[in-house]
């Protein structure tokens, strides 16, 4: 049986958007899914054509103004992002939204052009174990150096929680679940 979590919840997904985000997940009972899309379900290709249409439809910062938009409206707790979600939850934990109180971000890539945010609420951050664009073990002692405690570099590849993606894990995508839950 499912536990439910009556705490209010925002999930960002990546750029991929709803269409790709497993419902698996969701044991919340008041919760609000925002993808870069504004509902619209789109399939694609691959990552670059999903990256591509991203920025050319909404792009980091329509995103992180949406997100903020809706945080305040319906008293967002926590936030849970994954990629670019992951990132906007890292910007918004910096913003004065009363409400909000965790934000836990999967493999936030963009935070690397970010670090400027100081958090105003607890933050758990899950990096990929490696990352293109940047070296994680040097974000994560950045960060470290900042005072955030809950960072973490799994052994997994960028989009292990995303069902869709070719480096999902089922393992990895099961232990965070769970670590979510317990958590909140």
């Amino acid at each position: 049986m499912k536990r439910l979590i009556m705490t209010k919840v925002l999930i960002l997904t990546d750029i991929f958007g709803k269409s790709y985000f497993s419902k698996n997940l969701l044991t919340f009972n008041e919760y609000y899914i925002l993808d870069p899309y504004e509902d619209e379900f789109i399939l694609f290709e691959d990552e670059y054509e999903a990256y591509s249409k991203y920025i050319k439809l909404c792009g980091h910062d329509k995103y992180l103004q949406r997100a903020q938009e809706l945080c305040l409206k319906e008293k967002i707790e926590v936030i849970i992002g994954f990629s670019i979600g992951g990132s906007i939850a890292w910007r918004l934990s910096g913003l004065n939204i009363p409400s909000l109180t965790k934000v836990i971000s999967f493999y936030p890539s963009q935070i690397r052009n970010h670090l400027d945010v100081s958090p105003q609420v607890q933050v758990n951050i899950v990096f990929a174990k490696e990352e293109q664009s940047f070296d994680t073990k040097e974000i994560v002692k950045i960060l470290g150096d900042k005072g955030i405690e809950n960072l973490e570099i799994s052994d997994f590849d960028h989009g292990f929680m995303n069902k869709k993606s070719k480096n999902f894990n089922e393992k990895a995508f099961e232990k965070y679940k769970k670590e979510i839950l317990d958590d909140i």
